[in-house]
């Protein structure tokens, strides 16, 4: 591609910078810049200007030429829309009933489920995104059935959605075929049998309900998803059935549906899995369809594309739309090699597609697509995003919007019905970089978004009733979203100002609501103040002077708690809860939550050449023993007074542990990182064992990346660190096979949330000047990117240093500014999504830093052993919720339990120990009480509480 080579030959013009500096210039990593050069495919216009800048290039003359290339090699070049429509692949699209006579590759697996669903009355499809399982139901299932068939997706409203099939079959209303379906669970089977019964058919219905996880990406009723499930089943299952049910669902919502255990128990031997084609399926698809077209298929593009496509999972929509535009450059009846090339090759086809359609628009249209876009996308949790249909009303009536939506039609990324929308398939998500970057920016932003589409759309079905509009929460979150740059369209921007209108009428009803009881207040009052004056002058000097004494006696008694607490921690527990009961105030409660942990304060003796390891869930602790090349794991979990569970790891000179407990890895001496699965303390198995060069070992909180780095250092010439280290990244996301990749980097440091990695030169003994620190986006694990770098500290102030820390389940971090001061900021730029929050301490040095697994409470340690619990949802002031004063001596470590409420730390120092905190003043009592109450609080209660009658804390 000329475009290509001119950019080479910019680069050369430039001084043949490295593709690292060129990065550095340009805001885009070196493997993207070296693409864009590599003349593979059409680089997209941001990726290509950020090049020619990079090189001192005219941007305006490259603007130019990246248009007419993009013009030449369109899609739509040189080929009518005719010629388009007579295409024998479809592209993105799934092939639907009118494809079967040219959906081929799948007989076997066709024949298989027709067997499958004669025998048994309930069928599940799996597969993996662009596996085909969609098309093998359509093409190659329903055309083949000789029964009624009723095929749908679910959509947002499962049940309304076969109403609606099911009432066009039987011509009846939808709204008598969904009070019949609501009614029961049996609704289904009945309306099945009556309508067999009026067509005085002997046969059955198929129910085919395709992409089954749209029933947990759009349907956000959980009552209204288990009853479609229950439906279903019972329609399936029932004595006297004459239904049978085929649904096709993603791979990874398995363990959706595994959550329910009805569907669950149904799945148990009714399961087809839909995997990647052999060899001989892939020549059969790619050839039969152009034979039937009296068109070949040149062996030499043939052999490339069954390479390109064996043994890959979800590939078969590229594959077709491949196939589609190297049919549209065909030569003669020939498709060729050549035309497979010029159209972008297996990876690049989808990409200029897109990319030359997107092209093509103006800034306006540019907008307009990218809010489409995002509309026809719901965001995965905890699965891969999936595509979302929408209703074509949804769009309003903007020509320029319709304009927009015909011509992403005509390149086939999109597929419009007579009355709904969505995106060809949801390999475009994955494959089309620009998409992927508009999802990535504002995830949230978009979930509000579809929150307010769908609340919109049943203000619309319910008539604007009131009850329908945002109140509350929901309200100021969609409130915030649109004042803050969010685009609704006319209907949801109604519904919105709708909301806003009623919330200020309530409010000012409830002003006006005020003031009268208010004035109806201050006439009683008035009466009371004067028939009650004299009995309150009596009483309030004896009420004030007993609340004084009350306060003075909790406050002598919590004072002597605090020094019990060294020696009978039990009475200590019990002392400071009958303060807290006498007087409830925050030093009471500090107090007894700290007695109360002293006496579930269990011994621990690692040895003093070692470094606690705790896990962020606060149940495993791993301890280095780097002399003898090995590493204990204690399990808190089972710890008491009597008993220390713990076992051997083997490798010593470093370790890590996940958030969960689940998973550690340990580096050894003889230059490997073994991964363990620890689920099971007592018995750790070994998953893996991963070379790598002796040096130190991270684990992502969730486990599912492994970093190691050694002491191989490079000159300051080749790197961007006097301190820069090999980093080994593994993905183990198949912990029995890692795949590995390495970069540059400096000292790992340790992981902010599962998705940043931060390394640093901090405490490190080199003599280069200052400290440095980098900021790793590890999000996708093969390609990691390097997003910020700077010397000690930057421009806001942000600091990596010896004494930060970094919390497990979100990209924030702690670190000293100076002084006492410390700092709570965003790891993960951009940094000004989070301000920095100012935090002071006591002695100036904090030992230890746990964040909740919520985000909500903060944990931290000083140097005299003084424990610190503060909120952060209020980040510029945290507020104090607990200070501790236990004198737990050097803490090295803190973690909360999964439920926040139990904090855990690990000292070292005259008494190492294990602690546990109940940070709940029931949970407290709990605990002091645990041995029912003390003798010597009997005895003593006079001495600590005088002329208080005695009432027994535990009681």
């Amino acid at each position: 591609m000329n475009f290509a080579f001119d950019l080479r030959t910019l680069r050369g013009k430039a001084g043949s910078p490295s593709y690292r500096e060129l990065a550095r210039r340009a805001h885009y990593s070196s493997t993207t810049l070296s693409d864009a050069a590599g003349g593979r495919r059409l680089p997209s216009l941001e990726v290509a200007l950020a090049y020619v800048r990079a090189c001192g290039g005219d941007v305006d003359e490259w603007t130019r030429r990246w248009h007419a290339v993009a013009a030449e090699t369109a899609p739509t070049a040189g080929r009518s829309v005719e010629d388009h429509e007579g295409a024998p692949y479809v592209g993105l699209r799934a092939y639907g009933g009118g494809d079967a006579g040219r959906f081929f590759g799948r007989e076997r697996l066709a024949d298989d489920l027709l067997q499958r669903i004669g025998i048994q009355r309930f069928v599940a499809v799996f597969g993996p995104s662009g596996s085909g399982k969609s098309s093998l139901i359509r093409a190659g299932l329903v055309p083949r059935l000789t029964s009624t068939v009723l095929a749908f997706t679910p959509g947002a409203h499962p049940i309304e959605e076969c109403a609606i099939h099911f009432a066009a079959a039987a011509n009846r209303t939808t709204g008598a075929v969904y009070h019949d379906l609501t009614g029961d669970p049996r609704g289904l089977h009945r309306l099945v049998r009556q309508f067999l019964t009026a067509e005085r058919s002997d046969g059955e219905i198929v129910i085919v309900v395709d992409q089954f996880e749209e029933l947990f990406t759009l349907c956000h009723d959980e009552r209204e998803r288990s009853r479609f499930i229950a439906m279903l089943l019972t329609a399936a299952a029932a004595d006297g059935s004459r239904c049978r049910v085929v649904i096709g669902v993603r791979a990874d919502f398995y363990p959706r549906c595994a959550l329910n255990p009805e569907l669950a128990e149904a799945l148990q031997d009714a399961q087809v899995t839909v995997g990647p084609m052999t060899p001989d399926e892939l020549r059969r698809a790619i050839t039969q369809p152009a034979i039937q077209a009296g068109c070949t298929v040149e062996s030499a593009l043939l052999t490339t594309l069954v390479a390109h496509t064996h043994g890959r999972a979800g590939v078969l929509p590229m594959l077709s739309h491949a196939l589609l535009e190297t049919w549209r450059r065909r030569r003669g009846h020939a498709l060729t090699l050549a035309g497979f090339r010029a159209s972008g090759e297996f990876d690049g086809a989808l990409v200029n597609t897109a990319e030359s359609v997107f092209g093509t628009f103006d800034e306006r249209r540019q907008e307009i697509a990218r809010d489409l876009f995002l509309r026809l996308t719901v965001p995965g949790e905890g699965t891969e995003d999936t595509k979302r249909k929408i209703a074509v009303e949804e769009l309003g009536d903007d020509p320029v919007v319709a304009e927009v939506v015909d011509q992403l039609t005509q390149a086939r990324l999109l597929v419009r019905s007579r009355d709904s929308l969505e995106l060809a398939h949801e390999a475009l998500i994955k494959a089309w970089p620009r998409l992927a970057a508009w999802l990535s920016r504002d995830r949230e932003g978009q979930r509000v978004h579809h929150e307010l589409t769908e609340s919109a759309a049943v203000w619309e079905r319910h008539d604007h009733d009131l009850d329908a509009l945002l109140r509350g929460t929901r309200l100021a979150v969609v409130r915030d979203w649109a004042d803050s740059g969010g685009c609704p369209n006319v209907k949801e921007r109604l519904f919105l100002d709708a909301s806003l209108a009623a919330y200020e009428r309530e409010q000012t009803a409830k002003r006006r609501q005020i003031r009268r009881q208010r004035r109806s207040i201050a006439v009683l009052i008035v009466m009371l103040l004067i028939a009650a004056s004299t009995t309150v002058y009596a009483t309030s000097s004896q009420l004030q002077a007993t609340r004084e004494r009350n306060v003075a006696l909790a406050l002598n008694a919590v004072n002597d708690a605090a020094e019990l607490s060294r020696s009978v921690p039990g009475v200590a527990a019990q002392l400071s809860l009958a303060a807290y009961r006498l007087h409830p105030s925050p030093v009471t409660r500090d107090t007894l939550i700290s007695t109360a942990g002293a006496a579930r304060r269990f011994p621990f003796h690692p040895g003093d050449d070692s470094s606690p390891v705790l896990a962020g869930d606060g149940r495993i602790v791993l301890v280095g023993r780097g002399g003898q090349d090995r590493t204990e794991l204690w399990s808190l979990a089972e710890m008491n007074v009597t008993k220390a569970p713990r076992t051997t790891l083997l490798g010593g000179r470093s370790a890590s542990v996940s958030a969960d407990s689940g998973t550690a890895a340990t580096a050894a001496a003889d230059g490997t990182v073994r991964l363990w699965d620890i689920r099971e303390p007592a018995k750790p198995r070994e998953l893996a064992t991963l070379p790598a060069a002796p040096g130190s070992v991270a684990l992502s909180p969730n486990g599912r990346i492994l970093v190691a780095s050694s002491a191989d250092r490079t000159p300051p010439a080749s790197v961007t660190s006097d301190s820069s280290e090999k980093v080994t990244l593994w993905d183990l996301a198949d912990s029995r096979r890692p795949r590995g990749v390495e970069f540059r980097g400096l000292p790992i440091r340790a992981f902010a949330g599962n998705e940043v990695l931060v390394t640093s030169t901090a405490g490190e003994t080199a003599t280069h000047r200052g400290e440095r620190e980098q900021i790793w986006d590890v999000s996708s694990p093969g390609s990691p990117t390097l997003t910020g770098e700077s010397d000690s500290q930057d421009s806001q102030g942000y600091i990596i240093g010896k004494e930060s820390h970094f919390s497990s389940y979100e990209s924030v971090g702690v670190s000293k500014k100076g002084g006492g001061t410390y700092l709570v900021w965003d790891v993960k730029p951009p940094r000004s999504s989070r301000l920095p929050a100012l935090m002071d301490t006591v002695d100036g040095t904090l030992t230890a830093v746990a964040f909740s697994a919520n985000g909500a409470f903060l944990a931290t340690a000083d140097a005299v052993g003084q424990v610190t619990i503060r909120n952060t949802w209020t980040p510029r002031e945290p507020v104090h919720i607990i200070n501790l004063p236990g004198r737990a001596g050097d803490l090295r470590a803190l973690a909360f339990e999964p439920n926040g409420r139990v904090l855990v730390g690990i000292s070292f120092g005259e008494n190492p120990s294990v602690w546990r905190w109940s940070l709940d003043t029931e949970s407290a009592a709990h605990t002091a009480c645990e041995y029912g109450t003390s003798r010597k609080i009997i005895e003593e209660w006079a001495r600590y509480f005088p002329d208080v009658a005695y009432r027994s804390p535990c009681g």
